[in-house]
């Protein structure tokens, strides 16, 4: 952790400049948006919400190394996924700023600051409406419009997961299932249905039990399994060797939905 946490409201020094420039750059964060308090800015250029800002410390190599990002879900998913320092002062309108000890844990950071805020609402949903707009109401037409839209809630489902299942930790892309919570067909608008936060990224067994209701889980994330489910089937899952799902109470709607339509309460 850094020794200091205290941005320095000074000009970026040059060599530094160059080094946050390249960090921002290489992780989508690829339109420069000014300087002020000792804090670069920067924008993507493809639309993905949200502005971040970098700053460096004093000490050696340029440490402490800082990140601040406006997107309120995304400065919460870090806090809760880096053993970082929270920096200070926060810039302007930011909802989080924290501080790394060396420029690896800051590039780690800003790709997942990156990645979040293309997952979570509602870029996927602004994406998908750009690519149907112009699709009308026929049979074919409704079919074109669900594979569009699960390839987006895929997509963020990724990002957000960090391509790998929560429980199990595969990572294999080929093994790993976008499962909606409340299903595609019984979500009440195209809001729903491309919510990241109606969805789990599971492998295909965990997937396949979930999506069958013959498991579930409570708000804590804890695997919840049908009484009369087949030990084998148990066994398979090992549902009590797994850690919680990481659930935030944005998920928590829709999997009372799941339990309550699958019998678990």
């Amino acid at each position: 952790m850094a020794r200091s946490t205290r941005v320095r409201s000074r000009p970026v020094h040059p060599i530094y400049r160059s080094e946050l420039q390249q960090a921002a750059y290489n992780h989508g964060f690829r339109k420069e948006n000014g300087e002020a308090d000792g804090w670069l800015y920067f924008r993507s250029d493809d639309g993905i919400p949200g502005e971040i800002a970098l700053a460096s410390g004093n000490e050696d190599g340029g440490a402490p190394w800082f990140v601040a990002v406006e997107h309120a879900g995304v400065a919460a998913k870090l806090c809760g996924e880096f053993p970082v320092a929270l920096a200070e002062p926060v810039p302007g309108r930011f909802r989080g700023a924290f501080a790394f000890s060396d420029q690896a844990e800051m590039r780690q950071a800003l790709s997942r600051a990156f990645h979040l805020a293309r997952a979570l609402p509602t870029f996927p949903l602004s994406q998908f409406e750009a690519d149907v707009a112009s699709l009308g109401d026929t049979e074919v037409e409704r079919i074109t419009r669900e594979r569009i839209g699960q390839g987006y809630f895929r997509g963020a489902l990724l990002d957000y997961w960090n391509n790998k299942c929560p429980l199990t930790g595969i990572s294999e892309r080929a093994l790993l299932r976008a499962s909606h919570i409340v299903p595609w067909a019984r979500c009440g608008s195209d809001e729903e249905r491309l919510d990241v936060f109606n969805g789990l990224l599971l492998a295909a067994h965990w997937d396949a039990a979930f999506d069958a209701g013959l498991i579930s889980f409570d708000d804590g994330g804890r695997a919840l399994i049908r009484p009369d489910l087949d030990p084998a089937v148990i066994s398979l899952l090992a549902p009590h060797e797994i850690a919680p799902l990481p659930l935030i109470d944005a998920h928590h709607r829709q999997m009372a939905w799941h339990r309550k339509h699958f019998g678990f309460e």
